[in-house]
């Protein structure tokens, strides 16, 4: 076999183990940023202080589009569920009173 061609098919194979290697990273690495994702969304939650049933509303509302959240005088939240009509699936504006953006948290990179 011609040496120049057996060393492109070499460099191929080669290449092709170092892309399923990456691949393979980047799959691990996707799971890993969820996992944080999720451990951050608990972090939020449970630092809101919220009783079983304004927990229950929020997640709920949260699911509907339904919710509304409002900082009390003593610094702590009341969770509403307005019962609003839900958004039509091809509209993807928020609801009138409700935040279309996360808010950037300090220790986000």
């Amino acid at each position: 076999m011609n040496m120049k061609l057996k060393k492109i098919l070499d460099d191929i194979q080669k290449t092709e183990d170092k892309i399923a290697e990456l691949q393979e990273h980047l799959k691990r690495q996707n799971t890993l940023k969820q996992q944080m994702e999720d451990v951050e969304i608990i972090k939020s939650f449970r630092s809101m202080k919220l009783d079983s049933r304004e927990l229950l509303v929020l997640l709920d509302g949260i699911q509907k589009g339904t919710v509304t959240i409002q900082m009390n005088e003593d610094g702590g939240i009341t969770v509403e569920d307005t019962k609003e009509t839900p958004q039509k699936e091809s509209d993807n504006r928020p609801p009138v009173g409700q935040v279309a953006e996360r808010e950037v948290l300090d220790d986000e990179e």
